[in-house]
């Protein structure tokens, strides 16, 4: 039964979009907005953060993170807890 309902959800909406001849493309982490920092590390290894942020961190300090403001605010106001020490670099990693 359940297969059934979203089947006919899934049909409903390609429908809707296909008769008004719309085409959307699905394309994942294009915009920036990443929802873990799993994903965003799949893009950024190392992180992302302001372009003068030094890591906080009392061990070895992240220096080679991708260094972006404008990708930094859209992915801490995406999800605020990427950055959970507030050094102004998301999901840094040595």
């Amino acid at each position: 039964m359940k297969t059934f309902g979203v089947r006919v959800a899934v049909t409903g909406v390609a429908l809707a979009v296909g008769g008004l001849g719309l085409v959307v493309p699905v394309q994942a982490h294009t915009t920036g907005i990443h929802d873990n920092c799993t994903n965003l590390n799949k893009q950024w290894p190392h992180g992302v953060g302001r372009a003068k942020a030094v890591d906080k961190s009392s061990g070895k300090r992240v220096t080679n993170f991708y260094r972006n403001t404008k990708q930094y605010n859209l992915a801490d106001a995406h999800n605020g807890t990427l950055d959970r020490d507030n050094d102004g670099i998301a999901c840094e990693k040595a």
